[in-house]
């Protein structure tokens, strides 16, 4: 027999959701609260949509990113990989025990803000 099926079950301590669990929801839904504020201030400050009707009638139309917004939402997305990154590494730190589980939101709002930054980036 194998050391595992002579040796005791380990017993699993944890109660519940600790404070750093609870802080690691906490960080989630202040970054998504934080992507969905860069995403309304993206629209203000991107340029406005040049349409055929509007060059027919000659309308005059902002054509470049807005400089006072855009440095505040530039701030607000690297706000947002931070805390996605912080919030995953300490995951990452937490992977513990069977029911601990990745949490792949974080995931996808790192992706999300990383990707509208270079776009910003590129096109700014």
């Amino acid at each position: 027999m194998t050391e595992q099926m002579l040796s005791p079950p380990r017993k699993n301590r944890r109660k519940g959701p600790d404070w750093l669990l609870h802080s690691l929801s906490v960080l989630s839904i202040a970054g998504w609260v934080a992507f969905v504020i860069a995403l309304g201030i993206t629209h203000m400050a991107a340029p406005e949509f040049n349409s055929g009707l509007v060059r027919y009638w000659g309308i005059s139309i902002r054509e470049y990113w807005h400089p006072e917004l855009t440095p505040q939402l530039i701030y607000l997305l690297w706000w947002c990989c931070g805390i996605s990154l912080f919030s995953l590494l300490l995951n990452r730190a937490r992977l513990r025990r069977n029911d601990d589980r990745m949490r792949y939101n974080v995931l996808v709002l790192l992706s999300m803000s990383a990707a509208l930054l270079a776009y910003i980036y590129h096109v700014a």
